[in-house]
């Protein structure tokens, strides 16, 4: 459990929770949803349920361009660009000025 968390607390760790975010929100718009055919705050119940579609659209969003994000930078790493061969002096830094 303390490793789980101490991956949480490092940089970009957060993106482990959105299985639990999207398992969530999914949660969340099921109840709205048995809520709304139960004919309890129906107006509301719509509101929220199209709230929670949008949130589970913009989960997945994001979770594709990471996903991109993540897979251009290992294509660069094998390349030979990236920061790290930089700093080993395997090829001089591009002068930008």
């Amino acid at each position: 459990m303390s490793s789980f968390i101490s991956q949480l607390l490092q940089p970009g760790g957060g993106i482990a929770l959105i299985p639990f975010i999207r398992a969530t929100v999914c949660l969340l718009l099921l109840m709205t949803i048995a809520i709304f055919i139960c004919g309890i705050a129906r107006v509301h119940m719509v509101v929220l349920a199209s709230l929670s579609t949008g949130l589970l659209i913009s989960i997945s969003w994001f979770e594709r361009a990471w996903n991109d994000v993540q897979r251009r930078r290992g294509g660069q790493a094998k390349s030979g660009n990236d920061a790290a061969s930089l700093a080993q002096g395997n090829k001089e830094p591009e002068k930008t000025d």
